[in-house]
């Protein structure tokens, strides 16, 4: 059984998009016969096959999906691509059919799991301004928006945006201590959460992309901050 890996718009979206590519190609196979360039029209192919697998391999969970793509899409080598032409042709009338029998199947394919992607579940304000981002796979933008929204709740908090500061010259205090005797141990846990945020932040600040290309990995540190800026809900600042 066909297990998604992200919502099922997304996945439709991106197979939809690999069917016009392959129908792009097919007109293409037109001007290929006439010209007799069919090692160029080969080679865009080839390169249509090994792309829409490299998709289905994100869209679905193990391998089974690009496989099967893979194998409707074959072809033996031939003397020349002249007579390669009309079985490759062929091949891609195969592939274009199983892509569209995949999104007749989409409703019948088990959706993402909700531990994994419950991003309804996330803060509301992470929720609203990392979600798109998330969701386009922007992953490090999305990450670093969460950051960034632990920081203005610092700042307006205490007028320091850093999770130290915070709690050291804000003198920053959060309510929700299980017992008076461990209220040490949550002020102390809640400032760490926050310096966390802070390093991680600055860590993923020297890379292009973050070092995030993993939506898991992505979905955790949204997470993080997520829980970071639930525990600040009920943060008061008591400096003179």
């Amino acid at each position: 059984m066909a297990k998604l890996l992200k919502q099922r718009e997304e996945v439709k979206k991106a197979i939809i998009a690999r069917i016009r590519a392959g129908n792009d190609l097919t007109a293409k196979a037109d001007i290929a016969e006439r010209t007799a360039g069919y090692r160029d029209w080969l080679f865009l192919f080839a390169t249509w096959r090994v792309e829409t697998i490299a998709v289905l391999d994100t869209l679905y969970d193990g391998k089974d999906i690009g496989r099967e793509f893979g194998f409707v899409t074959e072809t033996s080598e031939h003397s020349s691509p002249m007579y390669a032409f009309p079985y490759v042709k062929t091949a891609l009338q195969y592939g274009v059919e199983k892509l569209e029998s995949l999104i007749e199947r989409l409703e019948l394919a088990v959706g993402e799991s909700p531990d994994a992607i419950a991003m309804e579940s996330l803060h509301p304000e992470i929720y609203s301004k990392c979600r798109n981002l998330y969701e386009g796979g922007d992953y490090a933008e999305a990450v670093e928006k969460s950051f960034k929204l632990v920081r203005d709740k610092l700042r307006t908090l205490t007028g320091y945006e850093t999770g130290s500061e915070a709690f050291g010259k804000g003198s920053l205090h959060v309510d929700g201590a299980a017992a008076p005797h461990v209220e040490e141990d949550f002020q102390e846990g809640v400032k760490f959460l926050t310096m966390a945020i802070d390093r991680f932040r600055n860590e993923k600040s020297h890379t292009a992309d973050g070092n995030i290309s993993d939506r898991v990995r992505a979905y955790e540190y949204l997470r993080l901050s997520s829980l970071a800026m639930h525990l600040l809900e009920g943060a008061v600042s008591r400096s003179s």
